[in-house]
């Protein structure tokens, strides 16, 4: 059902409610309290009978990462994912030449994210989507080779986190977004959190071109994150002190190849692993 006769049904149902209960009301003398407690009742099961627990407003959850107890938190209820988990690929996949693999070391750094080449093309336009329904969490933008990129976190209110780094030519609303960040600086892509609750729609365009015009590189990085629950990897105290990143990003890294929608998942599947040296090995994907 489309969501605008959805809202209409609603509006009837509310309308139908109301009116029974205010004459209930003045036949059985029902106090202002108890009518609008049936009402609001009445509402919520509707809502929720229709649109489902996920589709409940963003804002009832917020997430962020405590450095103090290194583990992501959530204020408020967060409501249940959609089972089983599924998204969106981020990219035209018939458009790549390769994928990396997440949960990898790779440029002597542990990487839980993975990615997508595009060697076969001859520019950097490749359009990224949005994978799933959320809320700009946090971002970057730094210079790599003197270029600027941009790297960005968006998340949903039930805990799935999505990266994109990379981006290189950003959407007018994005780009706005990221004009409040801190001036790029070559090597330096940490990030800022956005205040501003700022909403991202699944299949929204993010960017229209990615990797580096410089060194003639057209890739894009992408990663996803439960950030409910760790995903079973237990690195040594030796390997997470080095790579520093595992109690935020890997310890909640997925194997996003197995939850990208058919077909996109049997042709990535089926793309060639670009990393040479690890190929298809990964701490997520068995």
């Amino acid at each position: 059902m489309k969501r605008g006769s959805v809202s209409l049904v609603i509006a009837l149902f509310l309308v139908t409610i109301a009116g029974g209960i205010i004459y209930f009301a003045w036949k059985s003398e029902f106090s202002l309290e108890m009518m609008e407690s049936s009402f609001v009742r009445s509402y919520e099961q509707v809502k929720t009978e229709l649109f489902g627990t996920e589709h409940l407003v963003s804002e009832s959850a917020s997430w962020f990462y405590q450095s103090g107890t290194q583990s992501w938190q959530v204020i408020g209820t967060p409501p249940r994912c959609p089972e089983p988990l599924s998204f969106s690929s981020p990219v035209e996949v018939s458009l790549a030449s390769g994928v990396l693999y997440p949960g990898q070391i790779r440029g002597g750094d542990y990487k839980a994210h993975g990615g997508f080449s595009f060697d076969t093309l001859k520019t950097n336009e490749v359009e990224v989507r949005a994978a799933i329904d959320g809320y700009v969490l946090k971002a970057s933008r730094y210079l790599e080779g003197g270029e600027i990129q941009y790297q960005l976190f968006y998340v949903n209110a039930c805990g799935i986190m999505v990266m994109h780094d990379h981006l290189l030519v950003l959407s007018p609303k994005l780009q706005k977004v990221f004009d409040t960040l801190p001036e790029p600086k070559e090597g330096d892509s940490r990030t800022t959190e956005i205040k501003e609750k700022v909403l991202i729609e699944e299949g929204e365009v993010l960017a229209t071109e990615v990797g580096h015009k410089k060194q003639s590189n057209v890739s894009i990085d992408f990663g996803v994150y439960d950030l409910r629950d760790t995903n079973g990897v237990v690195y040594n105290d030796e390997f997470a002190n080095k790579h520093k990143s595992t109690n935020e990003y890997g310890k909640h890294a997925l194997c996003w190849l197995d939850y990208l929608r058919e077909p996109d998942k049997s042709i990535v599947k089926n793309l060639p692993p670009v990393d040479g040296q690890n190929g298809t090995k990964s701490d997520y994907c068995k």
